[in-house]
């Protein structure tokens, strides 16, 4: 691990420690939380899904109540 210095405004560092008060976390912990948050929403997609789209033809939620009553979902 790197130590790094970051200069935040005056409500985050209140929020920051209020929320380590609140969680029992460190600031720190919190901070490279956010910072994995980040890179996780920022980062290249893996691939494509392969799966098939599912086209219904908007008729599902005009259907809901007869398709509960004919079990649908049930696995059993």
């Amino acid at each position: 691990m790197r130590q790094t210095a970051v200069y935040l405004q005056d409500h985050q560092l209140s929020g920051l420690k209020d929320a380590s008060r609140k969680l029992g976390r460190s600031e720190a912990d919190l901070l490279r939380e956010g910072v994995d948050l980040v890179l996780a929403r920022y980062r290249e997609p893996i691939g494509e899904c392969d799966l098939p789209a599912v086209h219904g033809g908007g008729q599902l939620a005009s259907r809901v109540d007869d398709l509960l009553d004919e079990g649908f979902g049930r696995t059993a």
